[in-house]
């Protein structure tokens, strides 16, 4: 069960920083955490791989073809392997081994800062479902009302400093590796991918997703700062650009990537568990 193995050995590298996360419970970096509004971010990510998987299911015939009871087990044991506060952990460890209290400092004083909270504020506002229902009606009016080009060359600007397309396209990727290991815990050993065999067949989908998410990061940027000026949105991009703002926005995205890694890894070891159980009752 070579997969199993790889997960294993993600983990065991991963437990030296989450040892480490551990003891950051009354330091700065929580308090970004809490302020950047990763911590919501983080929460919805439970959200997020049940669509992904849900519509891999519907995708894909093999998995189509699995019993009830594991894909009952496969959705029952989803929340808990990408329990939130779990996985926290996870993403504190990344922001503190990269990230000097200098550089923690200055994150903090930007997200205090006036332009900073309005900007979080704008953030968490189209993070939730309801936003997403008016975001798509905003793309439909934006046919009708398109941009400026000068907006465009500023939120493309923005996009290209906060890394925006290059973390989605990145978190798209892992996420259909979380997914494809969880269905691929499924089979017998002797039909299971290794992990790394997994990331880089999906890896090969990054040129073809990469046109689509560039698109919806577009619009979801237009949604979220339509009530930025052009110059308040400039002052972001100044803030990503800084040593900083560079170092924060890598750490954060290494951050949750390696979180839903770890997810996956529990997920898979659940769902292992869950069809031993699965075949223990059928030859009762």
């Amino acid at each position: 069960m070579r997969s199993k193995i790889c997960m294993l050995a993600i983990l065991s590298l991963l437990l030296p920083i989450i040892s480490y996360a551990q003891n950051q419970d009354n330091s700065p970096v929580r308090e970004l955490f809490g302020k950047s509004g990763m911590e919501k971010e983080l929460q919805q990510l439970p959200s997020a791989i049940q669509v992904l998987f849900d519509q891999s299911i519907q995708q894909d015939d093999g998995a189509r073809k699995l019993p009830k009871e594991v894909l009952s087990a496969m959705r029952a044991s989803l929340p808990q392997a990408f329990a939130p506060e779990r996985l926290k952990k996870t993403v504190l460890a990344e922001l503190a081994a990269k990230l000097t209290d200098h550089d923690i400092n200055d994150v903090i004083q930007w997200l205090d800062s006036p332009i900073g909270r309005k900007c979080t504020q704008l953030e968490e506002a189209a993070s939730t479902p309801e936003a997403q229902a008016d975001m798509l009606q905003h793309s439909a009016a934006l046919r009708d009302s398109p941009p400026t080009p000068q907006r465009l060359k500023v939120l493309r600007e923005f996009d290209l400093a906060v890394k925006g397309t290059q973390s989605a396209l990145d978190m798209a990727i892992t996420t259909q590796v979380a997914v494809a290991l969880a269905i691929n815990a499924t089979f017998p050993a002797e039909r299971q991918m290794p992990l790394d065999e997994v990331s880089r067949e999906l890896e090969k989908n990054r040129p073809v997703l990469e046109a689509t998410v560039r698109s919806q990061v577009l619009i979801s940027h237009l949604y979220t700062y339509k009530n930025l000026t052009e110059e308040e949105i400039q002052l972001y991009t100044e803030f990503a650009k800084s040593p900083a703002g560079s170092k924060y926005h890598s750490a954060a995205m290494t951050g949750f990537k390696k979180a839903v890694l770890e997810g996956a890894a529990k997920w898979g070891e659940l769902i292992g568990n869950a069809i031993k159980e699965v075949r223990g009752d059928r030859e009762a």
